[in-house]
């Protein structure tokens, strides 16, 4: 009677371990991965199975809501970011507008300047002074000095020149002088395409002492650098 007794205790003992194994091991689901019991399966669950279910429905609804409150957060911050470096982007272009403007006047001018000629043939009745008015050459007949002296191995007399001759007729500002006879600093810096202004001739000194010991003293033949 003992022995059935005995047995009877460990079977149940036995059996009461191994039931909340069973249901765990077939119906446990893990609700944070979306896994979730169907209607029949939540119906086999205990009591107390049913609750613990319902708290974790409950607890991932919450984690759940904070991402999704975390989410809309950064999603406020991303939009308010975007709006600023929109706002800044306006800016910028409203800065580059007058800049694009200028760029494409610049183009113009430049495009204008290499439409002009760098070579003239002189024709009858023509002198420097007239060719330099000339709205393709200088637009300005005093400044035919340039002309003449771009000419010098050509041009004995720059009152006396030829139908035919062809004349080189130089553009922008130049960088670099070569001396000729009778020439100073001060006369060269006096030149329109040099300065404009005898008082600069320091300039070309200050950039040439390499070359020039005495302020005074320049040599035919020598290449002056123009700093610009």
């Amino acid at each position: 009677m003992k022995k059935s007794i005995l047995g009877i205790s460990l079977l149940a003992a036995v059996s009461l371990a191994i039931v909340p194994l069973m249901v765990t091991s077939v119906l446990a689901v893990d609700v944070s991965e979306g896994d979730f019991y169907t209607e029949e399966e939540y119906q086999d669950l205990s009591g107390d199975e049913r609750e613990a279910y319902c708290e974790s429905l409950a607890d991932e609804k919450n984690r759940q809501e904070m991402m999704l409150s975390e989410a809309q957060s950064n999603l406020d911050a991303d939009r308010a970011r975007l709006e600023e470096l929109k706002a800044q982007l306006r800016k910028v272009e409203s800065e580059l507008q007058p800049m694009k403007s200028r760029v494409q006047a610049l183009e113009a001018e430049i495009a204008e300047l290499e439409a002009l000629p760098t070579e003239w043939t002189v024709k009858k009745g023509e002198s420097l002074y007239k060719i330099s008015g000339y709205t393709e050459i200088y637009s300005d007949p005093v400044k035919w000095p340039r002309i003449y002296r771009a000419n010098r191995d050509k041009i004995q007399d720059p009152w006396l020149i030829f139908p035919g001759w062809v004349l080189q007729i130089p553009r922008g500002l130049p960088t670099t002088h070569v001396v000729y006879e009778g020439e100073y600093l001060g006369k060269i810096a006096g030149y329109w395409e040099i300065y404009d202004n005898w008082r600069h001739w320091t300039k070309i000194y200050e950039a040439n002492k390499d070359k020039i010991k005495d302020p005074d003293i320049i040599w035919p033949g020598w290449e002056l650098k123009i700093p610009r």
